[in-house]
């Protein structure tokens, strides 16, 4: 158990005083936040000539941390920050820049006869050329518009799989080749960075993502680079590091344990956190080996000024490391310190029993019925807590619930990362623009709105001026019939926005698409073969002139590509679907998705522990000690996602699950005054 005895600000002061680098490691609502912003503040007075950047992942975290501190120290998030580093090295980049694009090579594993199962063996090392396979033959495609040769079975694999793995190998390498040749002929000064979520080798340029392994790459092949941050920075903070990319904190650690002769000053890299925090697959989530090998000092924080003693009796129970958060009583604004009394609040963990659990391939009336039964639940815990957000895994099992089920849906039928699509597709033509201004409006915050519709060319002279603009966000707002593209229209006619470049661009390439498309035969007749039901591959290869699987996902993208876009812009996607996802982005609503729930508090919660058929997550693994053994990785996934939901509830938590008969006994076990439900005969 963590020592509360220990003053967690005053050792990290003590650590900067001396330039020690340090990881301060505190559950939900401890404060790390504030604690970043005190030891900022610290700094400016102990140490007026630090060169001090502090790192974040939000602009909100961002304007937080400067509303305390000023413009003192820059304070960016990570993305913003690594540009800024490497910018202005294109050159350098496009050295590197290659390495985004091309395909890894097949790697054999060794067999190990102590160990493996030899037919486990052959079958994971069949998948494995397969999948890599899969992603030349991809490649290859994108990049030549050629198609490759259909993929060895396993029984003609296993004959000689090192044959084939060395002919895969040797493709792969050659398309490499092709791929490196073509970038090495385009102009360097070309590369940019599109501030989106995707690489493009057409237009040479890296996304979000491909920013961190640029990076990462940078700092490996060109050692200057470590040097200019040495030189550049004193100290390096980081907020929610367990979200950081490993290879960033990585590069850094190597910064400050590396001895460089030319560099005398030395780099203190502090970090700030939580490793059961750490709900995103990209992230270093934990730092615990450097801690061991001496790299960083360890400070625990084990206040919590969030959570009811009630609430913290759950989530203690669900943390993974010694860390036991204990209340802490907070400063109100008056300055008093708040009352004991005030943390206490309630917890109930209600079950229902059911006969099955569906599948993601079950028929949809057995999922709707089985979903019919969760929401009984929900509403049931919430008859005694009333106002209570629910959070919930998926963002599409909230859109039906939130009104947005249409906007969702258009979206989702057309890409995997659905949620950040559509963020940055209405962001680019200005539509979230719209319904900002539409928000605002709603919170009698006028000045932001006057700014905007400056942009936009709204002369707002007279009261008669202020009289038309309410009339003019008022339609916006209650006519439910107007659909998204008579929004924008109306906003522009009326000189709400002024449509961008960006926005304009788009609209021109859709319309661009459509006119290529009606003109192509051959792809009007493969419309016409998916419309008749022939959607896959091996459907429609005997009908229709297609010579690879790449070749018809080609043909398939572009038919999504065209249904999306008259299907957005249709009379069928209202505006006020978007209002009411904008609502949802801004917590404005009833619900919340769990990935969204690092953040403020809430005064009441309901958790519904149901994986909704994404099997990343498994939250039987919870009390299933069988099942978490198989499912390491799932169980590690589940509880922390479980640990940051209930971690946000302030004073009253509800937790809801469906259990097999079976699952009964080792629920209650985990939670021994959970309550047993009845769930209505009808939902039986």
């Amino acid at each position: 158990m963590a020592s509360r005895k220990i003053d967690p600000l005053a050792v990290c002061k003590n650590h900067l005083d001396e330039n020690q680098s340090f990881v301060l490691q505190g559950g939900a609502g401890s404060g790390k936040t504030e604690t970043v912003k005190d030891l900022l503040v610290y700094l400016s007075k102990a140490n007026p000539s630090a060169r001090v950047i502090c790192i974040t992942h939000t602009n909100n975290a961002v304007h937080e941390i400067q509303e305390r501190i000023g413009n003192r120290y820059h304070v960016s998030t990570i993305h913003s920050f690594l540009h800024s580093l490497i910018k202005n090295y294109k050159k350098n980049i496009h050295s590197v820049i290659s390495e985004l694009f091309i395909v890894p090579l097949m790697e054999r594993l060794e067999f190990d006869e102590n160990t493996d199962n030899e037919k486990e063996y052959k079958k994971t090392e069949h998948d494995r050329y397969k999948k890599i396979y899969s992603k030349f033959a991809k490649k290859l495609y994108s990049v030549k518009k050629d198609n490759a040769d259909k993929v060895a079975s396993k029984r003609e694999y296993d004959k000689d799989p090192a044959s084939y793995n060395a002919e895969l190998n040797q493709k792969i390498e050659s398309l490499n080749q092709h791929i490196k040749t073509s970038i090495k002929s385009m102009e360097y000064m070309k590369i940019k960075y599109n501030e989106t979520n995707f690489d493009s080798l057409k237009d040479l340029s890296y996304g979000h993502d491909g920013l961190l392994t640029i990076t990462h790459l940078l700092f490996k092949t060109y050692p200057t680079l470590g040097k200019i941050v040495k030189d550049k920075f004193d100290y390096i903070f980081i907020d929610e590091y367990q979200d950081t990319r490993q290879e960033v904190v990585s590069d850094l650690l190597e910064l400050i344990t590396s001895e460089d002769e030319e560099i005398h000053q030395k780099l203190t890299l502090c970090l700030f956190g939580d490793s059961m925090q750490a709900i995103y697959s990209d992230g270093i989530g934990s730092v615990d080996k450097y801690v061991e090998a001496g790299d960083l000092y360890f400070v625990p924080k084990a206040d919590n000024y969030r959570c009811s003693y009630e609430v913290l009796d759950i989530i203690n129970d669900l943390r993974l490391d010694d860390i036991e958060q204990e209340v802490a009583l907070a400063r109100l604004a008056n300055g008093e310190i708040e009352k004991e009394t005030a943390r206490h609040g309630d917890v109930r963990i209600l079950y229902g029993i059911c006969d099955s659990r569906p599948t993601a391939v079950s028929p949809l009336e057995e999922k709707e019925e089985y979903f019919r039964k969760i929401d009984f639940l929900i509403n049931e815990a919430k008859k005694d807590c009333e106002n209570a957000k629910t959070l919930m895994l998926t963002n599409k099992a909230i859109a039906e619930k939130e009104g947005f089920k249409q906007l969702y849906k258009v979206f989702d039928d057309r890409y995997l990362d659905v949620k950040e699509r559509i963020e940055e597709y209405l962001s680019r033509i200005q539509i979230l623009d719209i319904c900002n201004i539409c928000n605002l409006y709603i919170e009698n915050n006028y000045n932001p709105i006057i700014k905007a519709i400056r942009v936009g060319g709204y002369s707002l002279q007279n009261l008669k001026d202020k009289s038309k603009l309410q009339k003019i966000i008022e339609k916006l707002l209650t006519d439910t019939d107007l659909s998204l593209s008579q929004a924008f229209q109306f906003a522009v006619d009326n000189k709400l926005i002024k449509p961008t470049e960006t926005c304009q661009n788009i609209f021109s390439s859709n319309e661009k698409l459509k006119s290529d498309l009606s003109c192509d035969v051959k792809y009007q007749e493969f419309k016409e073969k998916i419309l008749a039901g022939l959607n896959t591959y091996s459907k429609i290869k005997d009908s229709f002139d297609v010579k690879s699987e790449e070749e018809f996902n080609d043909y398939k993208n572009l038919y999504k590509k065209e249904v999306f876009v008259d299907t957005l812009f249709s009379d069928s996607i209202k505006f006020s679907e978007v209002l009411n996802y904008t609502n949802y982005l801004n917590e404005n609503s009833g619900y919340i998705t769990m990935h969204k729930t690092k953040g403020s508090s809430i005064e009441s919660v309901v958790v519904v522990m149901e994986e909704y058929f994404w099997n990343e997550y498994d939250f039987s693994t919870l009390y299933n000690a069988e099942r978490a053994t198989q499912k390491v990785e799932r169980w590690k996934n589940s509880q922390k996602l479980i640990y940051v939901a209930c971690s946000r509830a302030k004073k009253s938590l509800r937790c809801v699950r469906l259990l097999l008969d079976s699952e009964v006994e080792s629920f209650k076990d985990k939670f021994p005054n959970a309550e047993n439900i009845n769930l209505p005969k009808q939902l039986l």
